[in-house]
């Protein structure tokens, strides 16, 4: 099976059509998204006046089999994560204007308050709260975990990113208790990829690397073009090669 990884859009509407082109023509089986549909700031992006949060969501729902929520589509739904270890958020978070959830926050939390406003229609917040936090892909070979980041931290609302392959301890002990050998996770913007072994945290700009040891993480790039790190990924299951192309 050849899976298209795509992660952290970030309204680019304009990449994201060039990215699944692309996608198309390289050929693949299912087409995943882990996430961050949402979620545009200035200055840190400059596309501002061809962000479409919509038209992203539109074109995922048609062409993905797989769609993950990040934290960006999950604020942008006024929705906490269930499946989160790191803050114990309280049931009226969106209720708390935002100095109240800045202290209660600690800085240890995204609030997404420099967010400009998503396009979205009532029906397209009700998508974006449908969906699973995380999925187990069952293929003929093995399972694979799919999330946009790493437990406890899945859907990635605390701030930092992990860099070193104890820091992934707990991520391989869920994905043992799914019973998954391969995990592959979006959020961090990484310029190429990264793979993760219970020893080892090793990083890639962007060509193929071949998964030969078990259990593994994957990190993949985002869609947006913030910082020329824009690209998508296809897997082969069959054998377990990686290519991370650079768009």
């Amino acid at each position: 099976m050849r899976l298209a990884i795509i992660s952290d859009i970030h309204e680019d509407y304009h990449s994201l059509k060039r990215i699944v082109h692309k996608a198309i023509k390289k050929g693949y089986d299912q087409l995943v998204c882990l996430g961050d549909i949402s979620g545009f700031s200035l200055p840190y992006y400059t596309y501002g006046r061809r962000r479409d949060a919509k038209a992203c969501l539109d074109l995922v729902r048609e062409k993905c089999t797989i769609i993950l929520p990040g934290n960006h589509d999950m604020h942008a739904a006024q929705r906490i994560p269930q499946h989160s270890d790191v803050f114990r958020f309280p049931d009226h978070w969106y209720d708390l204007p935002i100095p109240q959830r800045s202290q209660l926050a600690k800085q240890e939390i995204w609030l997404h308050d420099d967010e400009l406003v998503t396009n979205y229609l009532a029906n397209d917040r009700d998508f974006l709260n449908s969906l699973q936090e995380f999925i187990v892909l069952d293929t003929p070979e093995y399972k694979i975990l799919l999330s946009h980041y790493v437990f406890p931290n899945l859907s990635g609302f605390k701030k930092g990113f992990y860099s070193r392959a104890e820091e992934f301890g707990p991520h391989f002990k869920f994905m043992e208790e799914h019973q998954c050998s391969l995990g592959m996770t979006g959020h961090t913007h990484a310029r190429g990829f990264y793979v993760v072994r219970p020893d080892r945290f090793k990083t890639y700009r962007y060509g193929k690397a071949r998964i030969t040891d078990f259990p593994a993480i994957l990190g993949v790039p985002p869609v947006t073009r913030h910082k020329h790190r824009r690209g998508f990924s296809i897997f082969d299951t069959d054998s377990k090669c990686l290519r991370v192309y650079r768009v």
